[in-house]
């Protein structure tokens, strides 16, 4: 918690220096001024001393707004860096997880990672400042009136206890009810986020007033939440007042007593006075500044709670287990050999059963391959050992004789879901890697898609809305594919990649795939009969097992003999490019 509330930077910690210089001039004033004009000026009548009191003043007036200036400046900054550090921090990690594994919603950890980092950054910008210099002005008052007058010093600590226990336990409250405001609005925006996203389906089925009673629920806890935080907070200033103001009348009594005795001058009694008198902005301002120290804990606990283990920097590896160095040692070493070899692989999700149960395939350098099987039998999940996303707890993956874990650069995917980004056509296909025009229009005169990108007022220029909104499904796909093929993958993935596509567009998707599988292994999943159809091999997943069938105009998978003779161990599939 202390990496996101203390300061940051050497701006930070300047921020801090400035703040407790300021404050110390604020209180040097009193001093400086009230004494000398009472008890030399008024009294004694030297007016000699008058100018060197004013200049003193002055320039400590002068340097303390320069000061406070560029403490406000300083924290400003850290606060503002600290938070896009961790933003990009919190991003990136999230990005490092394995796909299906995050805390959360998409739009739940977008507003909690933004609302939580306001927080932090409005501590840094507000809060330490007031918390630094309202507690070195405290300490540096209760040290001059300590030393004007120690008795009645000590009796304004006795009877300041009752203000920090209210503090103290106002502030517990405060954090607690700060926690329920931000998971509050956690829960707001994933509300927010998905019916947004769903809008269509929103509208299509009359679904608004469902959406909104969902809604309301998590909407009103979160303004409950913030209106007793608002409570909490503002209750913090008047209960400390009332505390204070109950020490300061027994202290005035102290001091009359002691004037009355000769023991203070009228000026020292002034002095002293307005001292105390200045104790109510730091009185008024620290609860402020505790307020917000609060609220930005609960914020940096729940920041920290993202956190995961250091990212790594490939795909998970096997879980370690009693088998983990037998499995080391019969592991294949790297041979001249070609395609991609699954063998006896066993995987299964977290805390559930098994989904593949000694699944073993040999498939070829080249191909169209369509992998069929119910729904729920496995096919995404075995994609996703492919693409490293998942860890086997038995067996191993091997790409032309070398280990899958080594091999990532190798594979392409296009996901069942056709997600685009906000941003150009350009950005969409590369993700950030280099590519040249060439590469782009190769890639898209691969799919079918460059004279519908040329035909673009601004080409691969061409700016995406959210979804890639205006584009057809079929063309969605299409890119897609295109983005894949710009790796120059080995193998090719796709995740029912025909299963929201028209039949023309089915055909068209289906030829290009064909044409991709002469230059590489293409696999797919597949729940319609024209692509299976179409494939050179099908594999069947069934029971957590690979088995390899004929494809037939009819559709109908029927077991191959070279299957069932090598329905043994796994259910060994295999086949050769057509």
């Amino acid at each position: 918690m202390r990496r996101l509330l203390a300061p940051f930077g050497v701006a930070g910690w300047a921020g801090v220096v400035a703040a407790v210089a300021a404050s110390a001039l604020r209180v040097a004033v009193v001093p400086l001024f009230v004494g000398p004009v009472l008890d030399r000026v008024l009294v004694q009548g030297d007016m000699d001393v008058l100018p060197r009191v004013l200049a003193l003043t002055g320039a400590a007036l002068i340097g303390m707004s320069l000061l406070v200036l560029a403490q406000e400046t300083m924290l400003a900054s850290s606060g503002a860096a600290l938070a896009a550090r961790w933003r990009e921090r919190l991003y990136r990690d999230l990005l490092r997880r394995e796909p299906g594994r995050l805390p959360g919603t998409s739009g739940g950890l977008a507003g909690r990672i933004l609302a939580d980092l306001v927080e932090v950054e409005h501590f840094h910008r507000y809060g330490i400042g007031t918390i630094v210099a309202e507690g070195t002005a405290i300490a540096a008052i209760l040290a001059v009136l300590f030393w004007r007058a120690p008795g009645p010093t000590l009796a304004l600590l006795a009877l300041g206890v009752p203000a920090a226990w209210v503090l103290a336990v106002l502030g517990r409250r405060l954090r607690a009810q700060a926690d329920r405001a931000q998971a509050g609005s956690e829960a707001v925006t994933a509300h927010l986020q998905e019916g947004l996203r769903q809008h269509a389906v929103a509208r299509a089925f009359d679904a608004e007033a469902f959406l909104i009673r969902r809604f309301a629920g998590a909407n009103d806890a979160t303004r409950r939440a913030a209106v007793r935080r608002g409570f909490l907070s503002a209750l913090q200033i008047p209960a400390t007042q009332i505390a204070l103001f109950a020490a300061l009348a027994g202290l005035v009594t102290l001091l009359a007593g002691q004037a009355s005795a000769g023991r203070l001058s009228v000026g020292e009694v002034v002095e002293y006075l307005t001292l105390v008198a200045l104790l109510t902005t730091p009185a008024q301002m620290l609860p402020r500044g505790y307020a917000l120290l609060r609220q930005g804990e609960a914020a940096a606990r729940r920041l920290l709670a993202l956190e995961t283990a250091p990212a790594r920097d490939g795909p998970p590896r096997d879980p370690p287990g009693p088998d983990a160095a037998e499995r080391a040692a019969a592991a294949p070493a790297a041979v001249a050999e070609r395609g991609l070899r699954l063998d006896d692989v066993w995987v299964r999700h977290p805390d559930g059963p098994y989904v593949l149960r000694g699944a073993t395939a040999h498939l070829p350098e080249r191909g169209l391959v369509a992998l069929v099987g119910d729904s729920g039998a496995g096919k995404s999940t075995l994609l996703a050992v492919l693409l490293g996303f998942l860890s086997a707890e038995r067996g191993w993956a091997t790409l032309a004789g070398r280990p899958l874990a080594s091999a990532r650069d190798a594979i392409g995917w296009v996901p069942q879901s056709l997600d685009l980004m906000r941003g150009t056509l350009r950005d969409n296909l590369t993700l950030g890697r280099d590519a040249t025009d060439e590469d782009l229009r190769g890639a898209l005169r691969a799919v079918g898609m460059d004279e519908a990108v040329d035909a673009l007022p601004t080409g691969l220029d061409h700016v995406l809305t959210e979804d890639g909104a205006g584009l057809s499904g079929g063309q969605r796909q299409r890119l897609a594919i295109a983005r894949a093929l710009l790796r120059r993958p080995a193998v090719l993935l796709l995740d029912e990649p025909t299963a929201n596509l028209d039949a023309a567009s089915e055909d068209a998707l289906v030829r290009t795939l064909r044409r991709e599988g002469r230059h590489r292994l293409v696999l797919a999943v597949a729940h319609r009969a024209a692509l299976a159809n179409a494939a050179d091999l099908v594999l069947r997943l069934e029971d957590g097992r690979l088995h390899a069938v004929q494809p037939s105009s009819s559709g109908a998978a029927v077991p191959s003999a070279a299957a069932k003779r090598g329905n043994g161990r796994g259910g060994d599939a295999g086949g050769e490019s057509t």
